[in-house]
């Protein structure tokens, strides 16, 4: 078979076809994957209030990731909020009290991520519960294997944050959800504690976008499509002369 310096033999179109759909992977809509999943249980809204004000009460409530990465999407699940402003914070853990960290003077949250988000909200498949959606500054950065603490907090008094009482569906947790009252914390929330032990769980949901490490194997998919086309061009060459 002869072919003209414009025809591509069929494996050729397949790798590149192959190669096509590992860049379509990796971009951007692909990105953020789920690494923890806590979902809600029927009939289990607790009275657990969640507000963000000076003395809150706040719920944090902790993860384990199956994966690391940067922190870029959040799901949560609640009872019908007034208003969609939230403050989401992520907190890394205190090993020793197996509760928020703090820093060395107690009096603020230890690095991590806080923001006031605007969520979207629509009715679940339990009744009297939402689900809420946010995106969030990508940059905090969590590692596979380690405790986290996520604190969900609406701008009203009357927001309650729903229970998960089945265990992750992703990841793992390791503790119950803690509950603060911590009055004059210098990040504008009760988030320095004291905090309480719950005996409960929450239901959230984590999406990062993977770290380099993973995204070091997608790379190397992208080498072996390469050498593939690579091999293809040599073989129509080889035909052609």
């Amino acid at each position: 078979m002869i072919f003209s310096r414009f025809s591509r033999p069929a494996s050729w179109a397949a790798t590149a076809g192959c190669a096509a759909a590992l860049i379509g992977a990796a971009g951007p809509a692909a990105a953020t994957v789920t690494v923890y999943e806590d979902l809600p249980t029927a009939n289990a809204q607790p009275p657990n209030i969640s507000w963000h004000n000076a003395s809150g009460p706040v719920i944090a409530d902790d993860f384990n990731p199956i994966k690391g990465g940067s922190v870029t999407h959040l799901t949560w699940w609640g009872s019908e909020a007034e208003a969609l402003d939230f403050e989401v914070v992520l907190q890394n853990d205190n090993p020793v009290l197996h509760q928020p960290a703090n820093t060395p003077d107690g009096n603020t949250f230890s690095g991590g991520l806080k923001q006031f988000v605007t969520a979207t909200s629509f009715a679940y498949s339990i009744p009297g519960i939402f689900q809420f959606e946010a995106d969030v500054a990508p940059g905090w950065n969590i590692a596979a294997g380690q405790t986290y603490w996520l604190t969900v907090a609406n701008v009203n008094n009357g927001w309650q944050w729903t229970q998960a009482l089945n265990g992750p569906t992703v990841g793992s947790e390791a503790y119950n959800a803690h509950w603060s009252t911590g009055p004059g914390c210098l990040d504008g929330g009760p988030h320095c504690g004291p905090w309480t032990d719950l005996h409960t769980d929450f239901a959230f949901r984590i999406g990062a976008v993977p770290e380099p490490a993973t995204w070091g194997l997608m790379i190397m998919g992208f080498g072996g499509a390469g050498a593939m086309l690579r091999r293809a061009r040599r073989a129509a060459g080889a035909v052609l002369a």
